[in-house]
C-alpha cells in the first residue's frame, strides 16, 4: 500500500470528516459510473456506492488495504453490485414461483376464465419483438439459465437480463388489468 494511502487509512481511523468528504468527492462519480457498468439502474448504483462510503466511514478500523484505497473501492462496488445482481435474480425467481402458482390456482378453480388468461399471456408473448420473445421463453418457459442463454445466442449475460427485464417489463405493461400479474411479475 502507497504511504499516502496508508495516511487517508489513518486519517480515516481517527474520524477526519474532511478527508472522508475529499475521497468521496474524488471517487463518487467513477465509482457510480462503474457501478452502472455492472447492474444498469441508477438509484441502485447509488444505494451501492453509497453503502460502500458507509463502510469505509464505519469499519476503518478492520479494514485492510493490499494495493490502494481506490482499487479497494472499486472492488467493494464490484462486489456489492455482483451481490445485488444475484440476489435479484433468486428475488425474481421466487415471483416467477408465485406467479405459477397463482395461475395454477386459476385453472384449478375457474377453467374457463384461465383459458381466457392463457390466451392473454400468450398473446402477450408473441408480441414481443422475436429475441426478445425467444429469451423468454427459454428462461421461463424451458428452464434454462441466463449463462445457457447467452452462450445460445453468443451475447452477454448481461444483455441477456437487460432483455429479460425488459419483457418483463412489457408483459407487465400488457397484462396489468390482470392484477396479481401487475404486482408480482
Amino acid at each position: 500500500m502507497r504511504n499516502s494511502d496508508q495516511l487517508i487509512l489513518n486519517e480515516l481511523r481517527k474520524k477526519n470528516k474532511h478527508v472522508f468528504e475529499a475521497i468521496f468527492y474524488e471517487y463518487h462519480q467513477p465509482l457510480l459510473r462503474f457501478a452502472e457498468h455492472i447492474v444498469f439502474n441508477r438509484d441502485v448504483c447509488e444505494d451501492i456506492v453509497q453503502s460502500v462510503f458507509i463502510s469505509l466511514w464505519e469499519n476503518t478500523d478492520s479494514i485492510h488495504i493490499h494495493k490502494s484505497l481506490q482499487s479497494w473501492l472499486f472492488q467493494a462496488v464490484r462486489y456489492k453490485g455482483l451481490t445485488y445482481l444475484r440476489d435479484l435474480n433468486i428475488h425474481d425467481k421466487h415471483k416467477l414461483i408465485y406467479l405459477e402458482y397463482e395461475i395454477s390456482e386459476m385453472i384449478e378453480s375457474e377453467s374457463s376464465d384461465t383459458s381466457e388468461l392463457e390466451k392473454k399471456i400468450s398473446s402477450a408473448i408473441e408480441n414481443l419483438p422475436p429475441e426478445m420473445q425467444k429469451i423468454f421463453r427459454l428462461k421461463y418457459l424451458e428452464g434454462l439459465k441466463v449463462k445457457e442463454i447467452a452462450t445460445e445466442f453468443q451475447i452477454s449475460e448481461n444483455t441477456v437480463k437487460t432483455q429479460l427485464k425488459r419483457a418483463k417489463r412489457n408483459l407487465r405493461a400488457q397484462l396489468s388489468k390482470v392484477s396479481f400479474i401487475y404486482f408480482y411479475f
